[in-house]
């Protein structure tokens, strides 16, 4: 039987990797049980880690240790006056190179966990190490005697499961040689609530069929457990004093088209898969299995169907699992904007002229890309790409627009925008972020020197056309253009005017704000021009673009601008970072 509760109280724990999705729910009940609790992570400040420092108790009973499962002594900090070790961090990865990693920490954990004369170490595996075996008989139970095979493993380039193996073959073996009380679980796929920032690597499982990236579902099956119920085990298996071994930990065994039918009975919204990848071979039927070992000591599990409604309810609450459009994605601004989103966590549709162009590769190398982003072929002339893109979506970043002084693109311009502004209308977005331009702002030759230039502030169109200013020309009409649909429509819009946008490139080729700058590098540019410019950083756009949309009291416009420098300033400036340039100096 599990220990009495009052017992606990003031003893420490330590868990590993403590901002992940499994040990965030650990350490959540560890404090509410009354344990003190070290949680290892990268960076203690990092904001991914708030979630923790608000869970409660942990005011008064959480310690963030900076910690690195390569650097033993930030480990053995973390653990050297500790009861127990929860080891659940390691790489989720598919890449070969990272197996040593998992085996290295894992020894490290063991190897500090010895040296502080830990009562018991719980270590995170997973189903991975049981049941890969191309050798088991369909009759067999897989049970917590069973090994996954190595080489079956390596030979279908399965890496993660290999990783977890070698991992938890590492922490048997360290336990062996130092005498360490040693217990392990092994859950099927952890679905359940986040409490983290991020989106996890199994929740993302659940997301691919209600972004409608996943066209129709695999002929396979998959063992499901809550989040919670893994949480739970952990600590189960720390307080019995009889636990020992591993402990496979799952609730339910669906078919992917089971999956999909619950999901598709709560969330009828979603672009859910309706057909099998595999309409010729029979339905897949799941292999056999058992949790006596776990339900012994009493454990007790979620029905997967809750677990399932948890799981969507809790990416629908966060801004991670959001939906969200960015036009012109391959873009300056909207390049830095997209990796910003996939990092925030959102699933993400860029539209671009084609997917499959080489200069929209570096996309596709953003992290979180593979997971959330689909590049969708649109035209911003083409009302129905356009369509196809925002429906279902929650947001709307327009970035894309002509950067041209060409009078014949001004209609386009316009009529882009307001294709935008409709489909966005049509799909009941919650907001759309205009990216607008200064250009849009100051051109007015009335407006008083004294006057300060703000948002209420409008450029002079009679004036751009008469300067054959068109790009300001074209920004003023397309902003207005958007105004007007936003109004008629009844779309919540909210509008940034960047100046000058310089900064490093995430794109192939070199854009037109850049061109600024390269200029004067080249010598090309003999003498400076008399005038000023304002400049932003692209990053800071870029994030100014997430908080206008994040923020619920954001409205209207908003200038975004960091200095004011007179083309002398910007070269002087150039010329003390890289005095090698032919720099104008008159």
């Amino acid at each position: 039987m599990p220990i009495d509760t009052s017992a606990v109280s003031g003893q420490i724990v330590c868990v590993t990797g403590a901002g992940g999705f499994i040990a965030s729910w650990l350490v959540k009940l560890l404090l509410e049980k009354g344990y003190m609790v070290r949680g290892t992570v990268r960076n203690p400040d990092d904001q991914k880690n708030a979630h923790l420092r608000n869970l409660q108790g942990a005011k008064e009973r959480l310690s963030l240790f900076s910690a690195d499962l390569l650097d033993f002594e930030s480990l053995q900090a973390a653990i050297m006056g500790c009861h127990g070790v929860f080891h659940t961090a390691s790489p989720v990865t598919d890449d070969p190179d990272k197996v040593e990693q998992a085996i290295i920490g894992t020894k490290n954990v063991m190897t500090a966990a010895a040296e502080a004369n830990i009562r018991r170490v719980v270590f995170t595996s997973s189903i991975g190490t049981v049941y890969m075996n191309p050798n088991r008989s369909p009759d067999t139970v897989v049970d917590e005697s069973c090994l996954s095979d190595l080489e079956f493993c390596k030979n279908t380039k399965n890496w993660y499961c290999y990783a977890k193996t070698k991992a938890e073959q590492a922490a048997w073996e360290v336990a062996k040689e130092r005498g360490i009380d040693l217990v392990v679980v092994n859950p099927m796929l952890v679905l359940g609530p986040m409490l983290q920032e991020g989106v996890n690597a199994s929740v993302v499982h659940i997301m691919k069929y209600l972004t409608g990236s996943a066209k129709t579902y695999v002929n396979a099956v998959q063992g499901y457990v809550d989040v919670k119920d893994v949480a739970k085990a952990h600590l189960l298996v720390y307080e019995t004093p009889s636990a020992s071994g591993r402990y496979i930990c799952v609730e339910s065994m669906l078919h992917r088209g089971e999956l999909v039918e619950i999901l598709a009975n709560f969330f009828p919204q979603y672009p859910l898969p309706t057909k099998c990848s595999d309409e010729v071979n029979p339905r897949k039927k799941p292999y056999k299995y058992t949790v006596e070992k776990l339900k012994s000591l009493g454990m007790e599990f979620t029905p997967i169907k809750q677990c399932i409604y948890e799981t969507v309810k809790s990416l629908q609450e966060k801004v991670s699992g959001q939906i969200v459009c960015v036009t012109g994605a391959g873009g300056f601004i909207a390049s830095w904007l997209v990796k910003l989103l996939l990092e925030k966590g959102y699933i993400v549709r860029g539209t671009v002229r084609n997917p499959r162009d080489q200069k929209n590769a570096h996309l596709r190398n953003l992290q979180g890309a593979k997971e959330r982003l689909s590049l969708f072929s649109a035209d911003l002339l083409d009302f129905e790409s356009l369509k196809a893109a925002i429906m279902g979506c929650h947001g709307v970043f327009h970035t894309a627009s002509p950067v041209t002084d060409d009078p014949e693109k001004v209609e386009q311009a316009i009529i882009g925008t307001k294709n935008v502004m409709i489909a966005a209308a049509e799909a009941n977005v919650r907001r759309v972020v205009f990216t607008s331009s200064i250009g849009t702002v100051y051109m007015n030759p009335n407006r008083s020197p004294d006057m300060v230039v703000d948002e209420s502030c409008w450029s002079d169109l009679e004036f751009c056309k008469n300067t054959k200013n068109w790009y300001c020309y074209a920004k003023t009409k397309a902003e207005q253009a958007a105004w007007e649909v936003a109004k008629e429509r009844g779309i919540d819009l909210v509008v940034l005017n960047p100046m000058l946008v310089l900064g490093p490139m995430l794109q192939e080729g070199v854009n037109a704000s850049v061109v600024h700058i390269m200029k004067y590098l080249t010598g090309s540019t003999k003498t400076y021009v008399n005038a000023v410019q304002g400049y932003v950083d692209v990053k800071d756009v870029a994030k100014a673009h997430l908080l206008v949309y994040e923020t619920s009291s954001a409205s209207g416009r908003y200038i975004c601008v960091e200095s004011m420098l007179h083309r002398g300033e910007l070269v002087d400036i150039l010329a003390d970072f890289f005095p090698q340039y032919p720099l104008p100096t008159k």
